[in-house]
């Protein structure tokens, strides 16, 4: 049995011989590259993203390092999001080459690659870009069995033990490659989840593939009793490369905050106090910020210690505040402006992501910029969901837009992209948890299945002071939105035609002259004395993910009338019609009216329109 040989600490000499041998084959292999025509970048497309699935690799992120070596590890992860957008959705055509360096380029520091793990001499140490390697290992084993041939490649001179046991391939920029070639087009998804590395290749053939024999075999792991050493792991003090104070570093979570609620703020108060907040600054509080006074209330009030960061992103928040302003009276364009404030909102926290965030709390607007931006893989997140996503929101209101449907202008009045649609699908059915406080948002993702839900108590304000009711006045209903078509503006003026009451709407009052003809109907604002005097409150939204003022009308007593879609708890005097049902509006109108008054009682008329509908729903 030959004698094992003891390790030696490197020198900063074989380091920088290191370094020159190869530099000499990157300039050597740079200059082969600038006449070779045959390897090029192949783009992203959809033609074979029905194809089958002819092989597919999952390799863990987390799991195959110390957790002294934590740092590196989630210098990995970030390199290989990075990468995953060069490899993500390409297809090769038959009888192309796929070149690992061509196709994802330089790795340097200037696009964002960090030190990550790399295996060298029979160490693991810290280098730019390290851990990509993950990405060639799977690719040459989903390669080798569909069935391609592995034009090129190259095994470790080490294997962590622990590590996956199928084939390796190595690289290292830009002379150590890794080439593919197939008879047939083909499609590489690359794709990062919570905790894996998702690689799976697509090809539209009718017969399977020979299988190519690799040439070269897979390296032995190290044995047990002498495991490859690591810059932050092992004890050599006197190596140059030793760097303890990284040992210290572990994940932590970051809130990546956006509109303020009482619910999620209670949420978060008791979630970890050492988590990391990134807010938008609150434009009324720009003064206090620019006098350099801590900003009271809001996400600021959530405690903390010493260990924890608080901040506001100031120039994507300007920046957003006055776009809003600009585009507030121009309904489509508005949600329109309200996207483009997330998405600077988003980008903005996605500069300011550390290696350490492993978990992100995430709010909702935000979510389908990261995805696209591609930060979410490997991490862990939660989602404060305030609203369906947007392709449900479409769908029902889309729904709604019957041809002979009044008031057509403002379902239809925006749109979002279809590829922005498909990425908060994407990203929600991937998070851990969704929490909400909105129960028709809590049964969408029970029911479509994904995320776990958290369903969170709606914080019902302090009750208001109630007036004393004149029996001789009419009953004051109070429709508390905007006169809109998704908030159920025309059905309620329906519903209402012909009955003794008033109205009065706290929202933006409506373009259409005829919404409400023959009703009486006042306007006014939310700061009004509305709570004082309402005596039923009624909103038949089709969509309604902020129910604010209903929530305030529950809490001081006022009858509700609302539809499933305000997502109000289940509580004895609301009263639920469906969304669109003009006569069940009607029926729980007339219901909730004879309680109050007795002049409306005494219409026989009344009572037998009554009489002819089917009672509402109660939400018991």
């Amino acid at each position: 049995m030959t004698e094992r040989q003891p390790q030696t600490t490197p020198t900063r000499l074989q380091a920088a011989w290191f370094w020159l041998r190869t530099r000499r084959q990157i300039v050597r292999k740079g200059c082969r590259n600038l006449f070779d025509r045959q390897q090029r970048r192949w783009p992203a497309a959809a033609t074979l993203a029905a194809a089958p699935i002819r092989a597919q690799s999952r390799t863990p992120l987390w799991d195959d390092g110390r957790a002294d070596e934590f740092i590196l590890v989630a210098g990995k992860v970030h390199n290989l999001r990075l990468a995953a957008r060069a490899f993500h959705a390409i297809e090769v055509p038959a009888g192309a080459c796929l070149s690992f360096w061509r196709q994802l380029g330089r790795p340097s520091a200037r696009r964002g690659f960090v030190a990550g793990r790399e295996i060298r001499e029979g160490c693991v140490i810290p280098t730019i870009a390290g851990g990509l390697c993950q990405i060639s290992n799977a690719l040459a084993g989903c390669a080798a069995q569909a069935g391609f041939e592995l034009v090129e490649r190259h095994a470790h001179s080490a294997r962590v033990a622990g590590s996956d046991a199928a084939p390796d391939a190595t690289v290292f920029w830009n002379y150590i490659d890794l080439k593919i070639r197939a008879p047939v087009a083909w499609r590489l998804e690359l794709e990062l989840i919570a905790d894996e590395l998702l690689l799976s290749i697509r090809a539209s053939v009718s017969t399977p593939m020979r299988k190519i024999p690799l040439a070269l075999q897979p390296v032995a792991a190290s044995p047990e009793d002498r495991p490859l050493r690591g810059c932050l792991s092992c004890e050599e003090t006197a190596c140059f490369r030793h760097q303890p104070a990284l040992r210290q570093v572990r994940g932590r979570t970051a809130l990546l905050l956006d509109g303020w609620t009482s619910e999620f703020a209670d949420y978060l108060r008791n979630l970890d106090p050492n988590a990391d907040r990134f807010a938008p600054l609150p434009p009324r509080q720009l003064g206090r910020w620019l006098l350099g006074r801590k900003l009271a209330g809001g996400w600021a009030a959530l405690p903390s210690n010493g260990d924890a960061r608080s901040e506001h992103v100031v120039v994507a928040s300007l920046r957003r505040a006055f776009w809003l302003r600009r585009w507030a009276r121009q309904p489509g364009r508005r949600q329109a402006s309200m996207l483009d404030g997330q998405r600077w909102l988003a980008a903005a926290y996605a500069r300011r992501l550390r290696l350490e965030h492993t978990h992100l709390v995430i709010d909702q607007g935000l979510l389908p910029w990261l995805q696209q931006a591609g930060v979410l893989g490997g991490r862990s997140y939660d989602v404060l969901a305030t609203a369906l996503p947007m392709d449900e929101i479409q769908r029902r209101l889309d729904h709604a837009c019957r041809p002979d449907a009044a008031g057509v202008a403002t379902l239809t009045d925006f749109r979002a992209e279809p590829n922005l649609l498909a990425a908060e699908v994407m990203a929600m059915r991937a998070a851990r948890r969704v929490i909400t406080a909105h129960a028709d948002v809590a049964r969408y993702w029970q029911a479509n299945g994904g995320p776990q839900v958290t369903l969170l108590p709606w914080k019902l304000p302090a009750p208001a002071v109630r007036s004393a009711r004149n029996a001789h006045e009419l009953p004051l209903i109070v429709f508390p939105a905007s006169a809109l078509a998704r908030k159920g503006a025309y059905e309620l003026a329906a519903a209402l035609r012909g009955l003794p009451c008033r109205l009065r709407v706290l929202g933006t009052p409506s373009d259409d002259a005829q919404l409400w003809h023959g009703i009486a109907v006042e306007h006014s604002g939310y700061a009004s004395d509305w709570l004082a005097r309402a005596d039923v409150v009624v909103l038949p939204a089709h969509i309604e993910h902020a129910p604010r003022a209903a929530l305030a009308a529950i809490a001081a007593g006022i009858p509700v009338i609302a539809t499933p879609a305000c997502g109000l708890p289940p509580l004895s005097h609301i009263v639920s019609v469906p969304a669109g049902d003009i006569a069940s509006l009607r029926h729980a109108l007339l219901a909730v009216l004879m309680q109050i008054s007795p002049r409306i009682a005494s219409q026989a008329a009344l009572i037998h329109d009554i009489a002819q509908e089917s009672a509402p729903e109660v939400v018991a």
